[in-house]
């Protein structure tokens, strides 16, 4: 078994392999972002669904660890995962390669050496014969793939790779010999000595046989086989786990095994420690895979998912993080694009500029606003991981650190008041912030007066304007949009976002968010607009109210 020890050598020696990762770019290096709490808050959790494993002894996967700030490891991902999204043939290969790699893993866990015995010896060959059908199912699945990704390109190069090495090939053959031997044995012939009470005293292995003992019965001994024939016996069987006691089928059993541990000593015990050795260090390259394929299933599933649901999703064009670049054209939430089972879903354009790294968003309630402030971070974090964006196109730098400021229901208010616990927790985040971050905040500071709310607000602004992170800040103080220029004190420019009502073809409303200096009423306007509130359309519908001469009055006069 020289050849697999050097096989064995010679695969610990290989460089790492990583399907999601480009050469020089392992996991434990690559530029990870800064915190992850926008993960749930996002619901980036939900939208890319990775199911808890850790009930079966494999750890869960944390998607916290597939955020990349590195623009090398993005453009090389994406290119991974939408070869994958649109081949059938891989998709196949993920389906079936992830259950047997799960077993793979359980199995490494309770992998040992062995105690040199027969049943050990060929538990190692079960082993082997796990790892081949799993080469195997890599092997048929990849052939009829032409790479178009450096990703695929590398897994189907590393599998022909392994399935050509020396060591490769040994252990195919030796494997077959051996079970060409053990299955050719059928039965064997044991010599037992008796006592004088006929009770088992020893016994050893006469023969193997290459075919299976027959039962006597009179017509043999009458037809005169018995004797010629030695695989008729004298009698009938007698079944060994039905009947007879404990210490003499263990006896037997054990009598059978030390003769067959005797023949196959060469070729079974001696191997087993490399066998396992080789089983542990090969399988590596699959166990090592486990995550990245894990992951990449979700994100096909959520393309696919998204596809069906008739959203549209787009590749971004890459830039440098220095370059702080985000321009996004008809992005949308794909969280409401999942639910909303044909419906239209409102998009909206946004990007960063000279004029505006940080934006105001204000309009009227339930106009989309906080909305299009989760679109943002969606496709930001969606774009982080190397997934295609909810937008039609994009062009977009990643950031360091993606924070968020939104309403919470299990503030720390213990001690204090929702306005201080708001103030605690921007606290923490600000100190943080770097021009290549993105800082999300919905309505924050709406728990006390407009005065209140406006002055804190205006010092946050103004700090975010000298820090110059890129950001959304949807509020109902509409006076602090009047005041944008005054509030851009350093690089980080702030500008104005309004959400406007829209009438849209089917005749109901919707909201587009635009980049305009709101005038302080035009949300209200067409709020009344909408609701009848304006001093004339009061009073004509006051007019029609009145019950006429004689007529029945109206319930609601009445009332």
């Amino acid at each position: 078994m020289t050849d697999t020890k050097a096989g064995v050598s010679c695969a610990m020696q290989e460089d790492e392999f990583h399907l999601l990762y480009p050469p020089g770019h392992a996991p434990a290096t690559h530029n990870a972002m800064q915190n992850y709490d926008f993960v749930h808050t996002l619901q980036i959790d939900q939208m890319i669904g990775i199911k808890r494993e850790s009930y079966r002894g494999i750890p869960d996967l944390r998607i916290e660890r597939f955020f990349s700030c590195d623009p090398a490891v993005l453009r090389y991902r994406a290119d991974v995962i939408w070869e994958f999204a649109e081949s059938e043939p891989l998709q196949e290969l993920l389906q079936e390669a992830l259950p047997m790699i799960r077993d793979v893993y359980e199995m490494r866990r309770v992998l040992h050496h062995g105690d040199g015995s027969l049943e050990s010896g060929l538990s190692s060959t079960r082993y082997i014969e796990q790892y081949l059908e799993l080469m195997a199912l890599f092997e048929t699945r990849l052939q009829p793939v032409t790479p178009r990704s450096e990703g695929v390109r590398r897994l189907k190069a590393a599998v022909d790779a392994r399935c050509h090495t020396q060591a490769y090939q040994a252990l195919c053959t030796h494997l077959k010999e051996l079970e060409t031997r053990i299955g050719q044995i059928k039965s064997i012939t044991l010599g037992v000595n008796l006592d004088s009470n006929l009770h088992v005293t020893e016994a050893g292995l006469v023969s193997l046989n290459t075919s299976r003992f027959r039962a006597g019965n009179l017509m043999d001994r009458l037809c005169g086989r018995v004797g010629k024939d030695p695989m008729v016996c004298l009698s009938g069987f007698a079944n060994v786990l039905k009947a007879g006691r404990d210490d003499e089928k263990q006896a037997l059993d054990g009598a059978v095994h030390r003769a067959l541990d005797t023949i196959f000593t060469k070729t079974i015990r001696s191997w087993e420690p490399v066998i396992n050795q080789f089983y542990h260090d090969e399988t590596r390259f699959f166990v090592d895979m486990l995550d990245d394929l894990r992951f990449l299933s979700s994100a096909v599933a959520f393309i696919q998912q998204l596809q069906q649901a008739g959203g549209k999703l787009c590749r971004p064009v890459i830039c440098p993080p220095e370059k702080r670049t985000l321009q996004l054209h008809n992005v949308y939430n794909p969280m409401l694009a999942l639910k909303s089972e044909g419906e239209t879903i409102v998009s909206n354009d946004f990007r960063f500029d000279a004029d505006g790294r940080f934006y105001l968003v204000t309009g009227p309630n339930h106009g989309g606003k906080s909305i299009f402030c989760y679109s943002i971070g969606m496709a930001q974090a969606l774009f982080q991981l190397g997934l295609p964006v909810p937008a039609e196109q994009a062009t977009m730098s990643p950031v360091t650190g993606i924070y968020t400021h939104f309403p919470t229901s299990d503030e720390d208010n213990y001690g204090k008041g929702r306005l201080e616990s708001e103030c605690a927790r921007i606290s923490e985040i600000l100190p943080c912030l770097r021009d290549t971050d993105l800082f999300l905040m919905d309505e924050s500071f709406s728990s006390t007066s407009l005065i209140e709310a406006s002055y804190i607000a205006s010092e946050v602004l103004a700090a975010i304007s000298e820090i110059g992170c890129g950001g959304v800040y949807v509020t109902h103080i509409h006076e602090l949009t009047q005041h944008v220029q005054e509030l851009s004190t350093g690089p980080g420019k702030i500008d104005n976002l309004v959400a406007q009502m829209q009438n849209i073809a089917n005749g109901t409303r919707s909201y587009r968010v635009l980049r305009t200096t709101p005038d302080g009423l035009s949300y209200a306007k067409d709020i009344a607009r909408k609701y009848g509130l304006s001093r004339e359309e009061i009073l004509r519908r006051r007019e029609e109210a009145k019950p006429t001469e004689g007529g029945p009055v109206h319930e609601s006069v009445r009332q």
